[in-house]
């Protein structure tokens, strides 16, 4: 049975985008060991999926048609990291205006699958994700990296849809592919 890789993402707008993506090239130069998200992968990332037989995405997509939602500003502010500062495995740009929009995007949904068997997220935290720590090489320049953008705001976006997307694994990285898009009221 064919199955896809797949998660649902909020897009960003491209100017939202490149100054985030500056952030990564801060984060790149800092010699400490990070595999930073290219700039047209930066999305905010709803729900992973993970394998999902090519058959049930229509099944989704049908239980998705029913959810209500309004379009929403989303401003992308300060930096961050997971699971903390002291032991950072994910650097991230944190959501301001609209993270309760966004938190309420990722309930619905949580409840929309459920009925597919995916699991309800234990903590959903709204972000993006901009790069991902390998080792703890140069904590100390990350560390300050984060300090010094702990305020940064990074633009405002109209979020105007959910989408699924494929994500195809490859050497030089993910390449995501649009499988359904969900327009917003």
């Amino acid at each position: 049975m064919e199955s896809v890789r797949a998660f649902f993402a909020l897009e960003i707008s491209d100017d939202m985008r490149r100054r985030i993506a500056d952030l990564g090239k801060e984060i790149a130069k800092s010699g400490a060991d990070v595999k930073v998200v290219e700039a047209e992968n930066l999305h905010v990332t709803m729900k992973f999926l993970g394998e999902v037989p090519v058959s049930k995405i229509e099944e989704i997509s049908a239980a998705l048609q029913g959810m209500r939602i309004g379009r929403f500003e989303l401003e992308a502010r300060g930096a961050g990291a997971f699971p903390d500062r002291r032991m950072i495995r994910v650097m991230w740009v944190g959501i301001g205006k609209g993270a309760g929009e966004v938190t309420e995007v990722a309930r619905n949904l949580d409840d929309a699958l459920g009925r597919f068997g995916f699991p309800k997220e234990k903590r959903f935290v709204p972000h993006i994700t901009v790069g991902r720590v390998r080792s703890q090489r140069n904590r100390e320049a990350l560390q300050n990296i984060l300090d010094s953008h702990s305020q940064t705001v990074f633009g405002t976006t109209l979020v105007d849809r959910l989408v699924l997307k494929k994500s195809t694994l490859t050497g030089s990285g993910p390449v995501y592919t649009d499988l359904k898009v969900f327009p917003f009221e």
